[in-house]
């Protein structure tokens, strides 16, 4: 009964998120955003605390590399050459250390849920803009998402503050 309740939640956040994305209601969009989030992770983390065994898939935005980099990474992270010009390098250093980990980078959320029904991970933790995101977890129900804001200020998301959200939780 509480999942019922949980999604329910979930959903009502998510229409009162793309109602105030329509109107252009910033701050209430905002707030509606990080609260959907909230209640979607702290769930997340409670399910996966009784198992995490099995495939994690990290999805991340491509503007996480160097934008003139000739090396493009969206169709297999292993194109890196591990330069260290950008965050991907650290990346490919996780799925080399992690058999159960799949990194894939995605151009947007068509490539995304392509690689979520390729790969049926038992959990997916996802890095993307605000709208994407929420509608990304939207959209790969039944799947266990962790979702991470990107949250680009004129750079590219931080690597350390990334990879410490995403870890610190697992």
């Amino acid at each position: 009964m509480k999942k019922f309740y949980i999604n329910l939640l979930k959903s009502l956040l998510y229409i009162a998120f793309i109602i105030t994305t329509k109107f252009k209601k910033q701050k209430l969009n905002d707030y509606f955003s990080r609260k959907f989030l909230e209640i979607n992770n702290d769930y997340v983390l409670k399910k996966i605390k009784k198992k995490i065994n099995g495939k994690i898939l990290i999805l991340l935005p491509h503007c996480i590399q160097l934008y003139d980099c000739e090396y493009k990474i969206t169709s297999d992270i292993n194109n890196c050459r591990v330069c260290g010009k950008c965050v991907i390098y650290n990346f490919v250093d996780i799925q080399n250390k992690y058999q159960n980990v799949e990194i894939k980078i995605a151009t947007g959320g068509t490539l995304a849920r392509k690689y979520v029904k390729e790969i049926k991970p038992n959990l997916i933790i996802a890095v993307a803009c605000k709208r994407d995101l929420i509608s990304g977890i939207k959209d790969a129900e039944p799947f266990l998402v962790y979702g991470v804001f990107n949250k680009i200020k004129g750079e590219p998301v931080s690597i350390q503050q990334l990879l410490w959200m995403i870890f610190m939780k697992f």
